[in-house]
């Protein structure tokens, strides 16, 4: 019962609705009784304002239109007046003249908006890499200390595939990177199970260029998400079998198999300490 007064009362809402519509749109044009207007009125009204709609839209769609036309026009001549400044200005320049305008326009229009982020900068450049140096690297160690600028590796394992009579004594690594001026100095001690790595850090610069021509865009991308904001951008700790990339943060304790490697800083510089951690445990 209740639901047969329900669809009763729907039927009835719409039956007002429809009467409603056809009484405004009722013959009435030339009957003088009525005082609403004619329905021929209220077919001009309709359509004239329809129409008058769509006029104004396009009008504003051709404003607007024009109006991103005449700006890319503008920026385009903008960039031609740059481009034949610093044509005119590079052509036109002694030597030293010249290592100065170069060094100027590297401060001002690089620098200055660079160092905002690396991600965006490096969709830009092309890959040049034949092989990459960390996903495709030939490396036997599962740790390792990567040099951004350069490609090299360095092996952070304590015990790699030797056995126990096959340990040598201390083991002592250097490294440098030409770019960043960092200098790298590696002591490790297999049968004491421990392990340091001093980083004595430069200039902090890392090249996207020789980035692009050392490692696949993957591994790029992965290492800039793993540097970003960092207080060190040249170097990152990989994990070989998880292709994993870890910043070098103060405080950080990264374990990697049977390694566990503790990041600290001091007077600028970084120490590494390598430390042998059963599996078991």
């Amino acid at each position: 019962m209740y639901f047969r007064n329900e669809v009763k009362e729907i039927r009835e809402l719409w039956k007002g609705i429809r009467d409603k519509w056809d009484s405004f749109w009722i013959g009435d044009e030339y009957d003088n009784s009525k005082k609403h207007l004619s329905q021929s009125d209220k077919r001009f009204l309709l359509y004239g304002n329809f129409i008058s709609g769509i006029f104004i839209v396009a009008l504003v769609l051709l404003i607007i239109g024009f109006n991103n036309l005449r700006v890319s026009h503008q920026n385009m001549d903008d960039m031609k007046l740059i481009m034949e400044m610093t044509k005119s200005y590079m052509g036109s320049a002694t030597e030293d003249e010249y290592d100065k305008i170069v060094q100027t326009i590297r401060n001002d229009l690089v620098f200055s908006d660079y160092s905002k982020g690396l991600q965006k900068y490096a969709k830009y450049i092309p890959n040049a890499s034949e092989k990459c140096h960390t996903c495709k690297g030939s490396s036997a160690a599962q740790a390792i200390l990567v040099s951004l600028n350069t490609g090299n590796s360095y092996d952070l394992d304590l015990i790699g595939k030797e056995t126990e009579e096959e340990l040598g004594g201390v083991k002592v690594a250097f490294g440098y990177d030409e770019i960043s001026q960092t200098r790298i100095r590696m002591i490790k001690s297999p049968k004491r199970k421990e392990g340091s790595v001093e980083i004595e850090r430069g200039s902090g610069i890392v090249s996207l260029h020789r980035m692009k021509s050392l490692f696949c865009d993957r591994c790029i991308e992965d290492i800039l998400k793993a540097i970003e904001g960092q207080e060190m951008e040249e170097f990152v700790i990989f994990d070989t079998e998880k292709i994993i990339f870890y910043p070098i943060k103060h405080g950080d304790k990264i374990r990697i198999e049977n390694d566990m490697l503790e990041v600290a800083y001091k007077n600028g510089d970084c120490e590494i300490e390598i430390t042998f951690v059963d599996r078991a445990k």
